[in-house]
């Protein structure tokens, strides 16, 4: 891209699990190399799955010191470079760069979160915004809670889409029964406990649930009782994740709160049905193609239980979803900002 003498893209979702964040981050990385060999993803150095990207490993550390530290060191030592940045969090250092903020559930929901990660989330998100270059969000949603909260140009933000990742999947089923997939259960923004609480009822429609995400030291802890129709999965990779996915009789995804919702679409694109409240981001996303209901209303999700068999995508619904949510769209979009606007303001 002219203007600039490198453009490098903070790899270090490389290092962390593969949330939604993570996907969009991967997917948009390599549509932008596919369509730009120059650029290259500049990670913290050890084993870690390069996805196909092309890499470049320096420093020291893995997280935060890696990012606010090394790469920031790194940059100055290649001048006139911009920094791509993906993951809700950037080097507070550094001013040629475009962050992604995906949510502000730091500030909407903050009991979801551990102190010291609101403390430090509270202290970086306005400063990078108003720092950096360029702001990229995923909806129009959260475009307009960052206007609103940090005074925002709307000129400075631009929407780059989700899209579609890869998805690989057993044809076998996993389970002998039906069953309800509960994504991101030890994740208090995902709102599992609302599902749970439903399993007694679940339970009478011969339906278990089948709960799968892993701890981590961002959230608060999360804690479940047993039951025999209530199966919990710490960890499945991908293939094991998508499978489970394909043979559900529905995703059960009750977050009150997000950016955008991944596991959303890939349940939709995979002809699963989806179950989700009937707030704003939803809609903006998926129109009317999964099962809506009544935030937190137990009797409005019991009765969208009770449609997952008459309500599924169709093919045209299919590709409008394939059309709408594609990374090649969004790295057109990244491309024309960088080319035509970015990189007359890249610091000399």
């Amino acid at each position: 891209m002219r203007g600039t003498s490198h453009i490098y893209i903070n790899g270090r979702f490389l290092c962390q699990q593969a949330t939604g964040v993570q996907k969009f981050a991967l997917g948009t990385a390599l549509a932008l190399q596919k369509k730009h060999p120059e650029i290259i993803v500049i990670s913290p150095k050890g084993k870690h799955n390069s996805h196909g990207l092309r890499l470049k490993q320096s420093g020291i550390g893995r997280g935060f010191i890696w990012e606010q530290l090394w790469l920031p060191l790194y940059l100055w030592l290649h001048p006139h470079s911009l920094l791509i940045n993906f993951c809700n969090s950037a080097p507070l250092l550094i001013k040629n760069q475009i962050v992604s903020i995906h949510d502000l559930a730091f500030l909407k929901k903050p009991e979801w979160f551990k102190p010291g990660f609101r403390k430090w989330y509270r202290f970086l998100i306005p400063r990078i915004c108003k720092k950096s270059l360029r702001i990229a969000t995923v909806t129009e949603f959260i475009k307009d809670e960052i206007i609103k909260t940090y005074a925002v140009s709307p000129e400075k933000i631009i929407i780059l889409s989700n899209g579609i990742p890869k998805m690989e999947f057993d044809e076998n089923k996993p389970f002998p029964y039906k069953y309800l997939l509960l994504t991101g259960i030890y994740n208090p923004r995902k709102n599992a406990g609302f599902v749970l609480s439903l399993l007694p009822e679940i339970k009478k429609k011969d339906i278990h649930i089948v709960g799968v995400g892993a701890d981590t030291t961002v959230f608060a802890k999360v804690e479940f009782l047993q039951d025999e129709n209530l199966h919990l999965l710490k960890y499945v990779d991908e293939k094991q994740y998508y499978t489970l996915m394909k043979h559900a009789e529905a995703l059960a995804f009750p977050s009150e709160y997000e950016g955008f919702g991944i596991p959303v679409l890939e349940a939709l694109i995979m002809n699963t049905p989806a179950i989700v409240p009937d707030i704003e981001v939803y809609r903006e996303s998926f129109a009317d193609l999964p099962l809506y209901y009544t935030l937190n209303d137990s009797k409005s999700f019991l009765q969208a239980v009770e449609r997952i068999n008459i309500h599924k995508p169709n093919s045209n619904e299919l590709t409008f979803l394939k059309n709408k949510f594609n990374f090649e769209a969004s790295v057109e979009i990244l491309s024309e900002l960088i080319n035509n606007n970015i990189s007359k303001k890249i610091k000399h």
